[in-house]
């Protein structure tokens, strides 16, 4: 995902960046509505379903048609769920978005800010710290641009942080055995989903249709 990026954020090629800001930002959509905090799949109605496969809908038809058209290909991004993996993704996106910050059809990122947050309290809660504060949603490109950086900025100070108590706990030598070592929270998956994956077709269920 990253790699993707940044070959568009410096490309010439301003189309480019513009049609995979318009991709991520659908991609967002699509996983908001899929993993909202809390609600467990047997809390999604028919209109819930239908809602969701049409935003699957929208950004399967844009992925396919960035990639017939662009290199490299876009790939969904790895879960973001560490320090370090989500202040690279969000300098990724706002170097994408730098790209497109002067291009005046190019609209504020609002559920790619979403999912930013989302993911930060996913981080906040495994390694038992405060949240990231989260502004308004953005009215603009460079208000997007900043909240990025600052949830980087939060990711950077966790991920200093983690690194000091690793440190700390070192002896004297200089080598950690294995029960000093800072064990790392388990990996989790991502968070049950009432509908498809982005690898996955998308199938409708009958009570959704």
């Amino acid at each position: 995902m990253a790699d993707t990026v940044q070959a568009a954020a410096t490309s010439p090629d301003l189309a480019q960046a513009r049609e995979l800001s318009l991709l991520v930002e659908l991609e967002a959509c699509w996983e908001n509505l899929r993993k909202t905090p809390g609600r467990p799949a047997a809390a999604y109605d028919t209109r819930d379903l239908a809602t969701i496969q049409k935003a699957y809908d929208a950004f399967r038809t844009k992925l396919a048609t960035y990639n017939r058209r662009y290199a490299p290909p876009h790939v969904p991004e790895r879960m973001l769920n560490t320090p370090l993996r989500l202040a690279a993704w969000c300098r990724a996106m706002k170097q994408l978005y730098l790209q497109v910050s002067d291009d005046h059809r190019a609209q504020p990122p609002v559920h790619l800010l979403e999912k930013t947050y989302r993911w930060a309290d996913r981080v906040s809660l495994r390694l038992k710290t405060d949240r990231a504060d989260r502004p308004a949603p953005p009215a603009t490109i460079s208000a997007a641009i900043e909240q990025l950086e600052a949830v980087a900025q939060w990711c950077d100070r966790l991920a200093g942080t983690t690194a000091a108590v690793a440190e700390t706990s070192a002896p004297a030598n200089g080598h950690l055995s294995e029960r000093q070592f800072p064990q790392a929270p388990a990996e989790t998956g991502p968070e049950e989903s009432p509908t498809m994956s982005a690898s996955t077709p998308a199938t409708t269920s009958s009570s959704a249709s």
